[in-house]
């Protein structure tokens, strides 16, 4: 918000300063106070000391509205504070004039009147413009929202179309689909079946990298169907070398989540551990439910002599960025080594920024 009030300083000032120049043409084209005719200095003096103290005024009510706003799931706390503002406003205006009263000569050559009919002279005008201000106020701040709202999908689309950029350049790796297709030819005069599931699963692959949503979130369960058809094409590649260890809670599998969450962190585990080791290496995926969202750790046995990532890549560093733009600080990712295992964690929440995460269709690739 504090980066907010210079901009909405500036529109508040401009507004009370034109709005406070075309007053102190009016009043110096009839009369001031009391029927006295005005010079123009008089009447802009007149105008501006009335006017421009809805600059602050303005601001404070801002505030508010951005602190109570109006809107489901806050209009009981917020009415009835709001509701009492205007009237806070109509006697901070009062006393004003009451204490300016002898400077600006606000009812004229007459007595200054009891207090109280000043506050029912300002409370008929005031009452209003304030409810008015506060109206204001609020479409300025559900513009702002719709805009950040609007730059957020926007940086969710870039991020993720760069994560799929990335992930179909990993698939089209000269050398991950020769060794796929090397070893699917290979298994067509010893298990056709095994070959044929292999060609399907290189398919899949390349089909959800090619294809270019713009839903920030989709079922686990189409992520796990993407990582198994990945593993599947690994598995014979590297035999025995690979071993696989899963363990899902089912219940989780409907959660949406952000796409290629888990398939990029896998694809790290292989290529830069298990695959350059010549012992078997196990890798572990588990996925879990949790009372307000869902845990996901893979972990991999490290590589002879291998130092770990420290998110550099598009494993970790893409997907830090998508979950800071869809659940702010409220989704967790850690990693690090814990016995002898290069270990990554990612907790997401039940409820993105701005959106519950609700169950959608089923989606298979």
């Amino acid at each position: 918000m504090l980066k907010r009030i210079p901009n909405v300083f500036w529109i508040v000032l401009t507004w009370w300063t034109g709005y406070s120049l075309i007053f102190s043409v009016h009043v110096a084209s009839v009369s001031g106070p009391g029927g006295l005719q005005m010079s123009a200095w008089q009447a802009l003096g007149f105008s501006f000391a009335s006017w421009m103290m809805w600059v602050p005024i303005s601001l404070g009510l801002y505030w508010l509205a951005r602190r109570y706003p109006i809107e489901r799931g806050q209009i009981a706390r917020a009415v009835p504070l709001l509701m009492g503002i205007p009237v806070v406003v109509v006697l901070l205006r009062s006393v004003y004039f009451e204490h300016t009263n002898h400077v600006f000569r606000w009812y004229g050559p007459d007595p200054l009147p009891p207090f109280r009919e000043i506050v029912l002279s300002n409370l008929t005008a005031n009452f209003l413009l304030t409810w008015i201000v506060i109206g204001l106020a609020h479409a300025l701040i559900f513009h702002e929202r719709a805009v950040d709202r609007e730059k957020t999908i926007d940086e969710l689309q870039a991020s993720l179309a760069e994560a799929r950029i990335e992930a179909l350049r990993a698939k089209m790796n000269p050398h991950f689909l020769l060794n796929a297709l090397n070893s699917a030819a290979e298994m067509v005069h010893h298990d056709a079946e095994l070959a044929d599931r292999m060609l399907v699963s290189l398919s899949a692959l390349l089909q959800d990298g090619l294809s270019f949503s713009h839903d920030p979130l989709r079922p686990l369960r189409h992520e796990v169907a993407l990582v198994e058809h990945y593993l599947e094409i690994e598995q014979v590649r590297l035999g025995e070398r690979l071993n696989i260890n899963w363990q899902v809670d089912v219940r989780c599998l409907d959660l949406p989540v952000p796409p290629l969450i888990l398939q990029p962190l896998v694809e790290n585990a292989i290529r830069h551990a298990i695959a350059r080791s010549p012992h078997p290496g196990r890798l572990s995926i588990d996925l879990r439910l949790k009372a307000d969202g869902v845990s996901i750790t893979v972990s991999n046995t490290l590589a002879p002599q291998s130092q770990p990532s420290h998110g550099t890549g598009v494993g970790l560093k893409a997907t830090r960025n998508r979950l800071d733009l869809l659940y702010g600080d409220r989704a967790r990712l850690g990693y690090g080594v814990e016995n002898g295992s290069y270990v990554v964690r990612i907790f997401l929440p039940a409820q993105a920024k701005g959106r519950a995460v609700a169950p959608k269709q089923e989606v298979r690739p």
